[in-house]
């Protein structure tokens, strides 16, 4: 007769299977986000929780750079990456190069492959950096080829430059153009570098006016 299991190691293989299934979840198909900073104003503000799928560039291995089915993102996407500088960071940008593409930035201005990219005042957009300090900068709407979204700029650039994407990787930019430190200072992402595609607010804290900010709970990320 097989000897009956103890309480104690029911429990233990339940919680056990639990922290299993967490894990596969948490590093293969959506993991948690937090923005800390003010470089994917309007679309991410400081505090905003996000979920990242993980799945959609590839499967890779945690802590490896080994990526089963790659997949290549698509321009606009808003993407999660090691940071190439320091490995260990989480960085968010927007996808703007791919592989080929020629990449000009001039005057504040995003040309691709010899376009450029329209924009559309929509107004002044007031926002909090992450030191609490508030700024101001003329709110656009952008459109990359068939993606449209909102970027904020002023009228001088902090980084021109023109760029050859290389075979598999990208050139990023953060849609809050005079303050974000992205592909024009410190170059491309690579295929293997790519952690995931953001997909939805969860949750939002604004810390300096200790509220929650209800309105973007459930916003989807675009």
């Amino acid at each position: 007769m097989p000897k009956k299991k103890t309480i104690w190691r029911e429990w233990g293989e339940s919680l056990l299977l639990v922290v299993i299934i967490a894990v596969v979840i948490r590093s293969f198909i959506v993991a948690p986000f937090k923005i800390p900073s003010s470089s994917m104003v309007p679309t991410l503000e400081v505090g905003d929780y996000i979920f990242v799928l993980r799945y959609p560039y590839g499967l890779r291995i945690p802590f490896t750079d080994l990526q089963f089915f790659p997949h290549p993102p698509k321009r606009g996407d808003v993407a999660v990456f090691d940071y190439p500088e320091d490995r260990s960071k989480d960085y968010i940008k927007r996808i703007i190069g791919l592989p080929g593409d020629d990449i000009l930035y001039k005057k504040n201005k995003l040309y691709v492959n010899g376009v450029e990219m329209p924009l559309k005042k929509l107004g002044e957009r007031t926002y909090f950096m992450a030191d609490g300090e508030a700024d101001v900068s003329g709110l656009y709407e952008e459109r990359l080829f068939d993606v449209k979204h909102q970027v904020l700029r002023k009228r001088f650039s902090i980084r021109d430059g023109e760029w050859k994407v290389p075979p598999g990787h990208y050139l990023v930019l953060g849609d809050n153009r005079n303050n974000s430190r992205d592909s024009r200072f410190w170059g491309f992402v690579p295929q293997s570098y790519l952690v995931g595609h953001a997909a939805i607010v969860w949750w939002s804290w604004n810390k300096h006016q200790g509220a929650v900010r209800w309105d973007r709970i459930g916003h989807l990320i675009q």
